[in-house]
């Protein structure tokens, strides 16, 4: 089975740009979690939601939904996967942590965590027009940063695998555990 590692953060710190830094130097296959709900949501027929129906929808109903196709492209290669999520979701009624059971059915060989400064989160979220968002202060950003890193060290914790703190889109330690 080919190495598969998560990398977490909060919507806009970068976690797509740090992935497409590292596919620039190792072939891997790159999945996000909204879109593998949304092509399983597809697959069975469903009419698939966006982004923002996800965000503030049925968030760990759909973790099914992400576990089968996660699977599914997993089976398809041998290329290193690189995940991209989240450890926890800014629901419509507050932040809604993701059980580490989710993460133990994608089989993962490490959690990575990718931190960025609030005010640049708040920044490229303000510049990204082609996603909804809720607006969030850099306060609030830094509290739900700072909520996400401990769920994502309980998640790598519960489900036995090693935890990187990534910040600065360093690259290096995640291309240790791929390469």
């Amino acid at each position: 089975m080919s190495r598969r590692i998560a990398v977490l953060g909060l919507s806009g710190v970068g976690k797509s740009t740090l992935i497409g830094r590292i596919r620039e130097t190792l072939p891997l296959i790159h999945l996000q979690a909204s879109s593998l709900i949304k092509a399983e949501q597809a697959y069975r027929a469903q009419n698939p939601d966006s982004s923002e129906a996800l965000r503030t929808g049925a968030v760990i109903d759909n973790q099914a939904l992400m576990i089968a196709a996660f699977q599914r492209e997993a089976a398809m290669t041998d290329l290193p996967i690189v995940f991209d999520g989240h450890s926890v979701i800014d629901g419509r009624d507050g932040l809604i942590e993701i059980p580490s059971s989710v993460f133990g059915a994608l089989e993962l060989d490490a959690i990575c965590f990718l931190a960025a400064d609030p005010y640049q989160v708040a920044k490229r979220r303000r510049a990204d027009v082609g996603r909804e968002r809720p607006y969030r202060d850099v306060a609030t950003l830094q509290g739900h940063q700072e909520i996400a890193e401990a769920a994502a060290r309980r998640i790598a914790k519960d489900i036995e695998r090693p935890f990187i703190y990534v910040a600065d889109s360093r690259i290096d330690r995640i291309l240790e555990l791929i390469g």
